[in-house]
């Protein structure tokens, strides 16, 4: 079993990559959800912190600066040209103190053992002022359920996710954090056929022994799929918690 998400990553970021770069529209609803609080902060530079394949840099408002932060070597390959990034644990980042305004973190800590350390980094790199924006699935959601369940079943490495629970507000202030809105946020995914939703998933959390049809059952049953426009939609749902550097 492989514990931190550096650890994860190095063996399954590849076929994390494929999936986005096959259904590249899918999460749209996620990045957008993860901005909408950084609404008005246009000009400020932003962490993304981690990266994955630096997919949420072109949801940006023009003129955010961004700067994307992952230990994966896949990951930072598969950033597109241009972008700028770094190779690094996200408890140790080589920026300086207060560096960037904004932070984002999206649908990855539940792979690292120790919150505490990755939130105190987080409020090392933002200004005074600065706004983080963490969103992942709330522990015993269903969200966390499936991905706890089918995918550690299903996965060759598992999945033993530490998903956000009642100790991520005293973990935030104690770091310096004041929060200004902690809550369930809908962040459904996209998709034209229920094929497609269980391919994506299937390399996405890597279950190379299933089919796409059969992911695509599991997620049904155990999340649930909208059908909006003659397209299925996944109730992917986030807690995402807005907090202010103070």
């Amino acid at each position: 079993m492989f514990d931190t998400y550096a650890e994860i990553f190095a063996q399954r970021g590849a076929a994390y990559h494929r999936a986005m770069a096959e259904c590249p529209r899918a999460r749209d609803a996620e990045f957008l959800a993860v901005l909408e609080p950084l609404a008005g902060m246009a000009g400020a530079p932003l962490c993304d912190l981690p990266s994955g394949g630096g997919y949420l840099a072109e949801h940006l408002p023009p003129g955010m600066r961004y700067v994307g932060v992952d230990p994966s070597d896949d990951f930072i390959d598969a950033c597109p040209p241009g972008l700028d990034r770094i190779k690094a644990d996200i408890t140790n980042v080589p920026l300086a103190d207060g560096s960037v305004d904004c932070i984002v973190s999206l649908a990855s800590l539940h792979h690292e053992p120790d919150l505490a350390a990755v939130f105190r980094e987080m409020r090392r790199l933002l200004s005074d002022g600065g706004r983080a924006v963490i969103a992942d699935a709330a522990d015993n959601a269903p969200v966390a359920v499936f991905l706890n369940g089918f995918v550690n079943e299903h996965n060759p490495m598992g999945h033993e996710g530490h998903f956000l629970d009642g100790r991520a507000g005293a973990l935030l202030r104690d770091a310096g954090f004041s929060i200004m809105e902690d809550r369930l946020v809908p962040m459904p995914w996209q998709f034209d056929s229920l094929t497609e939703a269980g391919a994506f998933c299937r390399q996405l959390f890597w279950m190379p022994e299933l089919s796409a049809d059969e992911v695509a059952d599991a997620m049904d049953r155990e999340i649930g799929f909208e059908v909006v426009g003659g397209r299925p939609h996944l109730r992917w749902e986030l807690r995402r918690i807005v907090c202010d550097a103070v």
